[in-house]
C-alpha cells in the first residue's frame, strides 16, 4: 500500500507547473531541503538534496513508513508522523530539481531568518 501511495505521490509532485506547499518549514524550499522537518516531524534527514539522499533518524523506521517497523520478528524503528511521510515524498521529487544548491548568504542561521521556521 506505502509503494502505491508512494507512487500516486510521485506523480501528483512531479507534474510540471503545478505548484506544491511544503509539508514543513512554512514553505521554505531551501531549509526544508539542506535540513528537512523538525521536532516530531524529523524522522528522516537530507543529504543531498540534489541527488534526493537521505538517512533516517535513529529509532525511526530506516524506510518510509507510517506504520513501526519490523523485520521478521525484530522491531526496526518507529512508524514516521504523515508529516515526514509527506515531506519525504516531496523533497524526493523537488530537491533534486534544484540542479544545483546555493550556499545561504544572509545573515543568521536560515531556519531562523526571517523568523523561527
Amino acid at each position: 500500500m506505502a509503494t502505491l501511495c508512494l507512487g500516486i505521490q510521485a506523480t501528483a509532485l512531479a507534474e510540471p507547473g503545478v505548484y506544491q506547499q511544503l509539508a514543513c518549514r512554512d514553505n521554505d524550499p531551501f531549509v526544508f531541503c539542506t535540513q528537512g522537518c523538525k521536532n516530531q516531524d524529523k524522522n528522516w534527514t537530507p543529504v543531498d538534496p540534489i541527488s534526493a539522499t537521505w538517512r533516517p533518524v535513529q529509532g525511526y523506521c530506516p524506510w518510509p513508513s507510517t506504520i513501526d517497523c519490523w523485520v521478521g520478528p525484530y522491531y526496526v524503528g518507529k512508524a514516521w508522523t504523515q508529516t515526514a511521510f509527506v515531506a519525504w515524498g516531496q523533497y524526493m521529487s523537488i530537491c533534486p530539481a534544484a540542479k544545483q544548491q546555493g550556499d545561504w548568504k544572509g545573515s543568521g542561521r536560515p531556519e531562523s531568518t526571517p523568523y523561527e521556521h
